[in-house]
């Protein structure tokens, strides 16, 4: 190889590292600048199912509506019968009214009626706490919270743009788009 004009080898090959190091950095540089041109015009679109997260929010209300109306249920199975006992502690009941006064009933039929009217009541309002059925009304609140979620996702996050601060200089659009 010919040498021209007094120049060393080595120098030869630092000017090929630094010309590679250039176009690599000036490649990076407008690669670089072309991303955050087209991120900072258009951004990103996030599609989004509103019906996920509204299932998700439907069992979990349903879980919960059952598990506290259930306690509420054996919780009235317990205080309905000493409210009712509680009722009939009031002497004022053992009073019969007429239209021009009242008649009080004997001691001995006041306890027996007492006694069976306490039964009755008892017997009554257990046997109507039993019968209710939960079903119904677990399913009505889970439909409502299915609706309710939706409508927020539509009203609040989906067909509005939040912009996404990179670095001071860039901030890149995020659209939130729904499917049914």
């Amino acid at each position: 190889m010919k040498k021209k004009g007094g120049e060393r080898p080595e120098e030869g090959k630092n000017r090929f590292w630094q010309g590679l190091c250039l176009g690599v950095f000036c490649a990076l540089f407008l690669a670089t600048a072309l991303v955050s041109a087209f991120l900072s015009a258009g951004g990103f679109r996030i599609t989004l199912d509103p019906s996920q997260p509204a299932l998700l929010v439907r069992d979990q209300i349903k879980a919960e509506a059952l598990t506290i109306l259930g306690l509420c249920l054996e919780k009235m199975k317990v205080e309905l019968p000493v409210a009712i006992r509680q009722a009939f502690q009031d002497p004022g009941w053992r009073f019969i009214t007429a239209e021009e006064g009242a008649v009080s009933l004997p001691l001995e039929v006041s306890e027996a009626a007492k006694e069976q009217l306490l039964n009755l009541a008892e017997q009554t309002v257990l046997n109507f706490l039993k019968a209710i059925d939960l079903t119904p009304y677990i399913e009505d609140l889970g439909q409502t919270a299915l609706h309710e979620v939706k409508a927020a996702f539509h009203r609040e996050v989906i067909g509005k743009t939040y912009h996404y601060q990179i670095n001071p200089y860039l901030a890149v659009p995020v659209t939130v788009t729904g499917r049914e």
